[in-house]
């Protein structure tokens, strides 16, 4: 798909008033779970950015933003540094700069095949530091079954099992795996995503297995 076109479809996917309830969305998420996992004293790539909810929310020392977006500086906060480039090229984009952390919400299953996601954790893996921390949030397509198909860019099948294999035969090691854990999408009719509604869901363990359809990973090098 041409980025023009791929652009337009995103710009269509979420309207204003959504966008805004995200950054909240994202906010909490960020202060009520995925904080303990990044230290303050970390450099975190937030890869496939989009439009910076996370990288803008969580607090670490050093921040990065690599998307192909070209509204990608518009969006980050000006201690980010915005990065323009594909995912896949994780590698030349980061150079020699010392990562500690790299986030990844919703991309794997964006790109062409299976290969490129395993070439691509390969890649994280090396610009890691000792110790450091791939952190991955993806739909399940057995949690999902077909409407993981209704978003038209994505275009490969992946599980929580599929994941944990290839992140282990990369080599790392899984520290913590919550799955299932949020929903497929905030836009969802049975249980519309709002601030207060996150908080109180993130709480409460049952409605991750009612309502949960991604899953959440932290994999060590």
């Amino acid at each position: 798909m041409r980025q023009k076109q791929l652009e337009y479809l995103y710009q269509q996917r979420f309207n204003a008033f959504e966008r805004i309830r995200k950054k909240q969305l994202w906010q909490i998420l960020c202060q009520e779970y995925l904080q303990r996992f990044v230290k303050k004293t970390d450099t975190v790539v937030d890869l496939g950015a989009g439009s910076c909810e996370f990288i803008n929310s969580i607090r670490c020392r050093k921040k990065i933003a690599i998307d192909a977006n070209p509204d990608l500086l518009q969006h980050a906060k000006k201690e980010v540094v915005g990065i323009k480039g594909r995912v896949s090229q994780i590698k030349r984009l980061v150079g020699k700069t010392k990562v500690d952390v790299v986030f990844a919400s919703n991309v794997l299953e964006h790109l062409n095949s299976k290969e490129e996601v395993f070439e691509l954790i390969l890649d994280i893996f090396q610009i890691l530091s000792p110790g450091g921390r791939l952190l991955l949030l993806q739909p399940d397509i057995l949690l999902i079954g077909a409407m993981y198909w209704d978003f038209f860019d994505h275009k490969v099948p992946l599980t929580t099992r599929s994941i944990v294999e290839v992140l282990e035969a990369a080599g790392f090691k899984i520290t913590y795996l919550h799955s299932p854990f949020l929903p497929y999408t905030t836009k969802t009719k049975y249980l519309p995503m709002y601030p207060w509604v996150l908080k109180l869901y993130l709480r409460l363990k049952l409605l991750h297995r009612i309502f949960g359809r991604q899953f959440f990973v932290c994999a060590q090098k």
